[in-house]
């Protein structure tokens, strides 16, 4: 994870910490307490967030890695089991709809489909032109050398 990644990480911590702090005994009994003491082992120190106890947990301004990792902290010890099972479904049908995202943009079969006519021939062009053949050009010093071996050559024989 980039470090940039880490300290947005570490403010979501906060923000998630507070809402912690705001659920029933009976919902943060449910949450494991090694859980909550890496939140806050690993949460921005410098970072303030306060809660508006005027407004729902929806209607408040949270970072989008906040509502995550909320998410992840109902899914797993919030919900019911009959809420885990839609949230278990939920999950198969995002993961199958990336994995057809994948296999639509990079299949083999199609790599080469959406390329326009001009754009093959300009390609083309400049594959030609990157190999091209180079006329091969002697040296005068390559012909005088050359020239010296023939004579001595001749003369061994």
């Amino acid at each position: 994870m980039t470090k940039e990644k880490t300290l947005q990480y570490q403010k979501a911590y906060v923000e998630l910490n507070e809402i912690l702090k705001s659920l029933s005994e009976e919902e943060n009994s449910k949450i494991p307490k090694v859980f909550k003491d890496n939140l806050v082992k690993n949460m921005d120190k410098s970072y303030k967030f306060e809660l508006d106890s005027s407004k729902g947990i929806f209607e408040q301004k949270l970072m989008v890695e906040t509502e995550t990792l909320l998410v992840e902290i109902y899914e797993r010890y919030l919900a019911s089991a009959e809420e885990k099972e839609v949230w278990e479904k939920y999950d198969k049908i995002c993961l199958n709809r990336i994995e057809q995202n994948k296999k639509e943009k990079y299949n083999p079969s199609n790599m080469f489909i959406n390329r326009t006519i001009e754009q093959c021939q300009e390609l083309n062009q400049n594959i030609t032109d990157e190999t091209a053949m180079v006329a091969y050009k002697e040296s005068i010093f390559t012909k005088i050398k050359n020239w010296f071996k023939a004579i001595f050559s001749k003369k061994k024989n």
